[in-house]
């Protein structure tokens, strides 16, 4: 917003302008920390001060949501346009329902509001401060967790809270004497380190998928931010992340973000396209095939839940008008399609391949966001925590506006948009580096 304001007569200055972005700026890392640690803070005021409810905290993820939607006004029509096509599809499809769940509209309220707010950050090294702030804050309660837990739970009972925001019922955790989360213990030993003890953190995310999932975050921004200042920091706040929360999917995910970017530069928009519907007709087949009759907690396991979970949706569920209320939450895709419907996802997920960013070089991560997705909602419909997708969808549509390695951004006197700039050439820099912007990624 700040970004954009005009200048000349009756605008405001080049000092003005630059305060006021300060500001947005600043409001826009105040808003991504907030969602990233509100729910401590919840459960800070559910066992120190009053009750919480679900309504709580439905309402702070909605003023959330709000205020990032305000951040991410522009003088550009895509952000209203598509806003307003979203919210008559998810009106269209609420009133074909036997029963209203507004939840469905905000799943994916999130990545479009955020990804805009992304796209108000002219340099993309404002993105690298809010993601080492984010994980300075993750890590410092998750250490103060760790090595203080008795102090810890008295101040932040997690399975208190959840069973006050209906999320776990009560008698449901089968970590007896435990405080925690019902997965914030893992009876059979850590994966990762064992001599660290049974206990999983959580730090402000209070439940371990989260994270995992969000070190795994942080490893697929240091991959793609390859020239960012304290980038090892980075990649070591990731390990810490995930060896704390003992996260073997979130390892897992990290080595398929390797694999990713050895092989994103050959592969076609079109087979990154179809990677979902891959995901699922296997998913399908397996769950059709299979002679498995029960649960294990494993990864072939929460392959053949999510796969048996899957095929309880019906052909409405499918269109997301289903009357049949069943569970998906430990299947990402049943979970979708049953809130949204194939039609509002197929149109998502196109946009989101085939929308053009600014520079190839966006698509370093963009490749390695569609591994994280595809293999997140295998397990989980996770990705619509805000807790982390505030902070991922920021940094997509941060990265999209970005000019790319070797060049710097400028931003126009009449407009406020940033355009690139040739920087000064580094002998060292790699030819891939010095690739034009003007390609068939770029923005015309």
């Amino acid at each position: 917003m700040a970004a954009r304001l005009p200048a000349g007569p009756g605008g405001f200055g080049a000092a003005g302008r630059h305060d006021i972005t300060v500001l947005w700026q600043r409001a826009v890392f105040a808003v991504v920390i907030a969602a990233l640690t509100f729910n401590c803070f919840l459960a800070f005021v559910n066992t120190r001060i009053t009750g919480v409810t679900a309504s709580h905290v439905m309402l702070v993820e909605v003023a959330l949501i709000g205020i990032a939607a305000v951040l991410a006004l522009n003088r550009h029509a895509g952000f209203y346009v598509l806003l307003l096509v979203y919210l008559a599809y998810m009106a269209l499809i609420l009133a074909l329902r036997p029963e209203l769940d507004l939840k469905a509209i905000r799943d994916a309220l999130i990545p479009i509001v955020f990804y805009f707010v992304g796209r108000g950050i002219t340099d993309i090294k404002v993105a690298d401060r809010l993601v080492m702030l984010s994980a300075g804050v993750v890590i410092a309660v998750g250490l103060f967790e760790y090595f203080l837990l008795d102090t810890f739970i008295a101040n932040i009972n997690i399975l208190d809270y959840y069973i006050a925001r209906g999320t776990v019922e009560e008698g449901e955790n089968f970590n007896e004497g435990s405080s925690l989360f019902i997965s914030g213990v893992r009876p059979e030993g850590r994966n990762f380190l064992p001599f660290l003890g049974l206990h999983r953190v959580s730090s402000v995310f209070l439940e371990p998928v989260s994270m995992g999932n969000y070190g795994a975050f942080l490893f697929m921004w240091g991959l793609f931010r390859k020239d960012m200042a304290r980038r090892k920091l980075l990649f070591a706040a990731s390990a810490a992340v995930i060896i704390l929360g003992d996260a073997r999917f979130g390892m897992f995910v990290c080595l398929a973000f390797v694999g990713t970017i050895a092989v994103y530069r050959f592969v076609p928009r079109v087979v990154w396209w179809l990677v979902p519907a891959m995901f699922i007709l296997l998913l399908v087949l397996y769950g059709t095939s299979t002679s498995q009759l029960t649960w294990e907690d494993n990864l072939a396991g929460r392959w053949f839940q999510s796969s048996r979970l899957f095929l309880e949706l019906d052909a409405a569920g499918l269109f997301g008008i289903s009357a049949d209320e069943v569970f998906l939450g430990d299947s990402g895709y049943g979970y979708t399609l049953q809130q949204i419907g194939m039609v509002g996802v197929g149109a998502l997920w196109s946009l989101f391949i085939f929308a053009r960013v600014r520079s190839p070089d966006a698509w370093r991560l963009r490749a390695m966001v569609v591994t994280y997705i595809c293999l997140l909602m295998v397990v989980s419909n996770s990705l619509y925590s805000i807790k982390t997708a505030a902070l991922l969808w920021v940094c997509v549509g941060a990265a999209d506006v970005w000019p790319g390695f070797g060049r710097r951004a400028t931003s126009d006197p009449d407009t406020g948009a940033s355009r690139a700039e040739a920087a000064p050439q580094d002998p060292a820099a790699s030819a891939g580096d010095q690739r034009p912007v003007t390609s068939r990624y770029s923005a015309s």
